[in-house]
């Protein structure tokens, strides 16, 4: 029982390791290098299929859960001020724009 808990702490962890440095396809390698590594793990303890197939399942609906839990911490890191553009005072640009309030006169 102690791997099964070993095999979903790490299947977070990659998980969430995965959502900071990749983007969502990445997960359909990462699930599949998780459900291969866990059935030879509990191939190798003596697990029986029934059991080793919800153990399985689990790592990788852990794994995808932890991957949604970054994406929502990293969302939430990032700035407001980074995601507006800068506000146009009406002075011209190096192009010799001026803003558009301007033409309205």
């Amino acid at each position: 029982m102690a791997l099964v808990f070993l095999l979903l702490l790490a299947s977070a962890i990659l998980g969430l390791a995965t959502s900071l440095f990749f983007r969502a396809w990445a997960m359909a390698p990462v699930s599949l290098l998780l459900a291969v590594a866990s059935a030879i793990f509990l191939h190798a303890d003596g697990f029986g299929f029934a059991g080793g197939v919800s153990a399985i399942i689990g790592c990788v609906v852990a794994s995808q859960i932890a991957y949604v839990v970054g994406l929502f911490m990293t969302s939430r890191l990032d700035k407001p001020e980074d995601l507006t553009q800068d506000e146009v005072d009406g002075d011209p640009n190096n192009r010799g724009e001026q803003n558009v309030s301007d033409e309205d006169k």
